[in-house]
């Protein structure tokens, strides 16, 4: 993901790929439930859909200089994870249902509008500023969005079908990338800490990462992993550390699978469900 390009061509790849499987879904598995939310697979279609039209959207004002929020959306910079979804999910259910049998023939419509879009744009187009709820952000990084959305989206589709799905792996440098870019927005507070928790993660690889992440009263934040003395430290793979930042895997079950190791306050470990539920 080094390159305009290749960015485009990595999305359209990880879309064209989730097409195909949904092809192959027969009618009533279209009804199952997913691992997001309590949303069956029908509704997470419904959500890549609206989510496609957002980012179709705000990139295209964002080109012709309009970084305004959408109509009935807050101003950029207000939101978090978990009043985007007190928003966003009701719209997408009810998107769902307006389109009927016509969601994968949507969801292919309007994503290949979106590559388009993207496609089309100058190298010096992937810095204009667009509208996001949680800040004002790069066309670069609706890149990345959309492929985080179309790659974890699918997992939650899959992984109800063939238990032992993974993420693509050529999406993890973008799941990293936005982690560390935007935490706070997929933290949702929950118990003030009067002081500091902080949880220590090594990341292994594929893509090694070593870094701390602070709660502190109702607020989370990154911090480089020598700043002081960790409550809780972890190991783990790449996979599982983003599996777990968007709340398709917690703590206690990732521990007792053996997809991490942990040591420290060991106690600490089942509140960190309570701020990161998933995005």
């Amino acid at each position: 993901m080094e390159t305009p390009d290749s960015r485009v061509q990595l999305v359209q790849a990880a879309s064209a790929q989730l097409r195909q499987y949904l092809h192959t879904l027969p009618p009533e598995s279209w009804r199952r439930p997913s691992a997001c939310h309590h949303w069956e697979v029908r509704d997470v279609v419904g959500h890549l859909i609206l989510a496609a039209e957002f980012h179709l959207d705000v990139i295209s004002r964002g080109l012709q200089g309009d970084t305004s929020p959408p109509a009935g959306f807050p101003p950029a910079g207000t939101a978090n994870a978990a009043s985007w979804s007190t928003l966003f999910d009701p719209m997408s259910v009810a998107r769902r249902e307006n389109l009927g049998d016509q969601l994968l023939a949507t969801f292919t419509a309007t994503s290949d509008q979106l590559h388009q879009l993207l496609a089309q744009c100058r190298p010096q187009d992937w810095e204009t500023l667009c509208y996001h709820a949680a800040s004002l952000l790069p066309v670069r990084a609706f890149a990345d969005l959309w492929l985080a959305e179309v790659v974890m989206h699918g997992w939650d589709i899959r992984s109800r079908f063939e238990p032992e799905v993974h993420l693509a792996p050529e999406s993890l440098p973008a799941f990293l990338e936005l982690i560390t870019g935007v935490l706070q927005w997929a933290f949702w507070p929950g118990t003030r800490r009067s002081t500091p928790t902080r949880y220590r993660f090594e990341v292994t690889g594929p893509i090694p990462l070593k870094t701390d992440i602070v709660v502190e009263g109702d607020q989370a934040r990154l911090e480089p992993a020598e700043a002081a003395q960790a409550n809780v430290t972890f190991h783990c793979a790449t996979e599982p550390f983003v599996l777990l930042l968007y709340g398709r895997l917690t703590l206690p079950h990732a521990i007792a699978a053996g997809h991490m190791a942990a040591e420290g306050e060991m106690d600490l470990i089942p509140v960190f469900a309570q701020w990161f539920r998933g995005v």
